[in-house]
């Protein structure tokens, strides 16, 4: 798999150049690793072209002739399960029945093809992180991380594959812009506060929990600025800002908690134990005042 990572790297330099100039090929052949890849941990079967004929031996020597991308797409549908968009499957069978054409007629890529190899890009960086990732032991994933970093930080310099994700993230993020942020790693309108998990879906950047991200967004991607503290949500006990972006109202700031995505006007300090809260005629906290209510 770290091959596979490393090789992507190529279709994505090609992809940005000014000329646009590209083996066109390289896509479709880089995307079929990673499908296959999937199918193997489902069972190693699954990569032959006839499951029936299939032998260890064969496998293990690599002498058996592959499944297509049609076969590919449509165990990974119907035997292992997986939600795989149709554009995307349709874009990456279209590239490999046009290979051939591809090869012959030369390098320059029109504009309908760059999309399409962008599209397929989006669609592999998406697979790699929910499909083969979850599906790795820990050491395999430490032993890949440092390419897929290098294919992260290549792919944002590609204007076709920034633009076809962001289309696709719209409709994905349509219903919690009260609740998206910017990613403190890429820029983009992408990280979905009060989620299980922070992890941003524009660039797959993942924080341990929601106070680290919370820190990283207060200092900023070299964490050389400082924008204010961290506070305890007087909702959750999670972690909160102030002075938080959203995509619903960017031009208007507000205190936002991490962990369960509520947002906060006029919060204020309890009198008691500084901890964050909504104004009261007590000044303190409900934490505070229990406290105080327990010694009668």
């Amino acid at each position: 798999m770290a091959l596979g990572c490393r090789r992507r790297r190529r279709p994505c330099r090609f992809l940005a150049r000014p000329t646009g100039d590209f083996d066109r090929n390289i896509c479709r052949r880089r995307a079929n690793p990673f499908s296959k890849a999937r199918l193997q941990r489902e069972h190693w079967r699954l990569v032959f072209k006839d499951p029936g004929t299939a032998t260890r031996a064969k496998f293990e020597k690599g002498d058996f002739e592959s499944c297509t991308t049609d076969a590919t797409l449509d165990r990974l549908r119907h035997i292992v399960g997986l939600r795989i968009d149709d554009k995307a499957a349709a874009d990456l069978k279209s590239l490999a029945k046009s290979r051939n054409a591809l090869q012959h007629y030369g390098l320059t890529a029109p504009a309908t093809v760059e999309a399409r190899a962008a599209s397929i890009l989006d669609f592999l960086l998406a697979f790699v992180y929910d499909h083969l990732l979850p599906e790795l032991t820990q050491e395999e994933v430490v032993g890949i991380a440092f390419h897929l970093d290098g294919v992260a930080e290549t792919v944002r310099g590609l204007q076709s594959f920034l633009t076809k994700r962001r289309n696709r993230l719209k409709g994905e993020l349509k219903g919690c812009q009260d609740r998206t942020i910017e990613c403190p790693s890429c820029g983009e309108w992408a990280l979905v506060v009060g989620e299980p998990s922070a992890a941003c879906r524009f660039c797959h950047s993942q924080w341990t929990n929601w106070f680290t991200a919370a820190f990283r967004y207060l200092h900023g991607p070299l964490e050389e600025e400082y924008h204010g503290e961290v506070w305890d949500c007087p909702d959750c006990n999670g972690s909160g800002c102030d002075e938080v972006r959203v995509a619903a109202a960017p031009d208007a700031p507000q205190s936002l908690c991490f962990d369960c995505g509520t947002g906060f006007v006029d919060l204020v300090s309890c009198t008691s134990c500084s901890r964050s809260t909504s104004p009261s005629d007590t000044g303190i906290c409900e934490g505070c005042l229990a406290v105080r209510f327990a010694k009668f």
